[in-house]
């Protein structure tokens, strides 16, 4: 399993992710993304939906990954705490991740807050680079 440090910045809060897989990457990233705001071992996943989507390059798939979690957490009150089946491919020039997401229904006021809500994550100080065994990612949020 990979491992994610918090970034603190001016503004907004970031994250620095290492991994030694494509799949685990994704996966460490959504862990850290929840983390900013609550703790998410604290609600057990009771539910799982599939997410499946696609982007002409890997950075782009990952700020679609992690904003994809993000409305689903704003709009369907899902607190996504396990991932599994985690598939990265490139198919034909695009790259594409389906992914089961684990997740419980919540009540937003009912949450123990450890940090601002995000609102999205961004491309500024993006970065997603392999580093011979390890692949790294740096990415920013907005709170």
């Amino acid at each position: 399993m990979g491992k994610f440090h918090i970034l603190d910045h001016t503004a907004d809060k970031g994250l620095e992710v290492e991994a030694s897989s494509l799949p685990d990457l994704f996966e460490t990233a959504a862990r850290g993304l929840f983390r900013l705001m609550i703790d998410p071992d604290a609600y057990p996943p009771t539910e799982q939906v599939e997410i499946e989507i696609s982007a002409p390059d890997l950075e782009m798939l990952m700020v679609k990954w992690l904003n994809e979690l993000v409305y689903q957490f704003e709009v369907h009150h899902r607190l996504f705490s396990r991932y599994s089946e985690v598939v990265v491919s490139e198919q034909e020039g695009r790259w594409r991740l389906q992914a089961q997401a684990h997740y419980r229904p919540i009540k937003p006021h009912a949450l123990e807050w450890e940090g601002a809500p995000v609102k999205s994550v961004t491309y500024h100080g993006l970065r997603l680079e392999r580093d011979s065994e390890v692949w790294r990612l740096r990415f920013f949020v907005d709170v």
